[in-house]
């Protein structure tokens, strides 16, 4: 093909039409992993926090278990809203 050539403007217009799509394809998963990247980071935080005073076992576990209940679900919502993610892209 030439600049000239009589079927140029029918493949500038098919070839635009594909770099069209696969931009907003590529700007669709741009998207997504930054909002999953957003949702992890949310993550980056001690899974037990130690108290400078010593405890008894039983409270260890009953202020872990305290602490780490609501990021334990925030986290499988996450990995919903994630996987729809992924499926969407």
């Amino acid at each position: 093909m030439r600049w000239n050539s009589d079927n140029i403007n029918p493949f500038i217009s098919k070839a635009l039409a594909t770099v069209t799509v696969v931009d907003e394809l590529v700007k669709k998963m741009k998207e997504n992993v930054t909002k999953m990247t957003t949702m992890m980071e949310k993550w980056n935080a001690p899974m037990y926090e130690r108290k400078p005073k010593a405890m008894l076992p039983e409270d260890v576990e009953t202020t872990h278990a305290a602490a780490n209940g609501p990021k334990i679900e925030n986290i499988k919502n996450n990995g919903k809203e994630i996987h729809k993610l992924m499926r969407d892209t």
